[in-house]
């Protein structure tokens, strides 16, 4: 009976041991202020916000790498601009967050538009858009973008009524005419991205 009573309390003391050493395990894998994001390390997910320069972005089937990024402030606001380069042509990728949302815009130069000016509404493709947005952010530019490195920019952007059609109105120097392009929301997954620098 004794013999009995000692194998179970050593069967206890193991059980309490793999107890206390898996406990310390998870705790040491999860951060200090709460839950850890499950998805965090998934293979395939990208971090928006780390688009830069010499990334590999994959969008509707085509390759497109990041010739150049524009980074713009104002008020306090951040945003970035990506050209993105690809055999079928370039784009421009818009990155911000509004109020903690998280929006990201693909954008086609209109070169058939540009005696367009951003003064009231502005019709384009038989659509009638409205302004929603207008001012001047400063910003500094790396790998090719077409403007200077750093400085400054006037902006209007315009949306139909339903909020489909998107469109934006760029000048990078008081003396330059309007830049006009529409622009296509999209979502996170719509995307992959290769960094071609590993996260600091």
């Amino acid at each position: 009976m004794i013999e009995i009573l000692l194998v179970l309390l050593a069967v206890v003391a193991v059980v309490a041991v793999v107890v206390l050493v898996q406990r310390s395990r998870s705790s040491a894998g999860t951060p200090a202020h709460g839950r850890a994001d499950p998805l965090a390390h998934e293979p395939g997910l990208y971090d928006p916000h780390r688009i830069g320069v010499g990334d590999v972005v994959t969008y509707a089937g085509a390759d497109h790498v990041v010739r150049g990024t524009i980074v713009l402030e104002e008020g306090g606001a951040r945003w970035r601009e990506h050209l993105l380069d690809a055999s079928t042509g370039r784009r421009w990728l818009s990155v911000e967050d509004d109020e903690g949302e998280l929006e990201m815009t693909l954008w086609t130069r209109r070169e058939d538009a540009s005696g367009l000016v951003p003064d009231g509404d502005v019709v384009l493709d038989d659509r009638v858009h409205r302004q929603v947005e207008r001012g001047r952010a400063s910003f500094t530019a790396e790998g090719t973008t077409g403007t200077s490195a750093t400085g400054s920019v006037d902006y209007a952007d315009y949306a139909t009524a339903d909020g489909t059609g998107l469109l934006a109105f760029e000048r990078w120097a008081a003396t330059q005419s309007w830049e006009v392009s529409t622009g296509r929301a999209i979502s996170r997954g719509e995307l992959t991205v290769l960094h071609s620098a590993p996260p600091e």
